[in-house]
């Protein structure tokens, strides 16, 4: 069973379905759930089993997701959930500074560790701040170690996969929770069944 989003308050992409177990109370609040969604906030290469995505919420290890859509579309197993948010250092920035301009701030939060480049550059460091309009930068609470350079990753440690992708996905490909089970269904099934929607 699953509904537009605008049946799901504001949701983009998403479905509601029975729990796995079909319990039925007659009550939507407890019958069901809403699938987990987010999007990759970076995109991801053939071969990797680390995707960065805009959100972790609803996300569990164990879970099945779908990353991608259409042909490119794949399912994956999550082997462990992190933290959110991914970006791209946008001004060069030398060792000794602790203001990292950044493409985006979405799915960073202060407190949260982030790690910052890659290969001999990479450091990782704890979010203090974030400026998220205008000009957007992250604030980390002790100096840069290495110097980066433009292009740079800076991202949370997001989501690890039990295998490596078979396809590459886009930055803003779509990342959401395997469709939930149905039960069989309960009188609010039978009614919108029944009202020919």
């Amino acid at each position: 069973m699953s509904f537009g989003a605008s049946e799901v308050g504001n949701a983009v992409s998403t479905s509601v379905g029975r729990f796995p177990d079909g319990a039925d109370t007659d009550s939507n609040c407890n019958d069901f759930l809403i699938q987990a969604a987010a999007t990759l906030s970076v995109g991801a290469v053939v071969g990797t089993n680390n995707i960065k995505v805009s959100s972790v919420a609803g996300f569990e290890p164990g879970e099945a997701v779908m990353i991608g859509s259409g042909a490119d579309q794949e399912k994956a197993t999550i082997a462990t959930v992190g933290t959110a948010g991914a970006a791209r250092v946008i001004t060069a920035t030398a060792a000794g500074a602790n203001v990292v301009p950044a493409s985006n701030a979405n799915g960073f939060r202060e407190g949260q560790t982030i790690t910052i480049d890659s290969g001999a550059d990479s450091e990782t460091a704890e979010v203090l701040s974030i400026r998220r309009f205008g000009a957007t930068s992250i604030t980390v609470s002790t100096p840069l170690t290495h110097p980066h350079a433009v292009d740079a990753q800076v991202s949370g440690s997001g989501i690890t996969l039990s295998g490596p992708l078979t396809r590459a996905h886009a930055e803003g490909a779509q990342v959401n929770g395997d469709v939930p089970t149905p039960g069989t269904p309960n009188q609010y099934h039978r009614a919108k069944a029944g009202s020919g929607r």
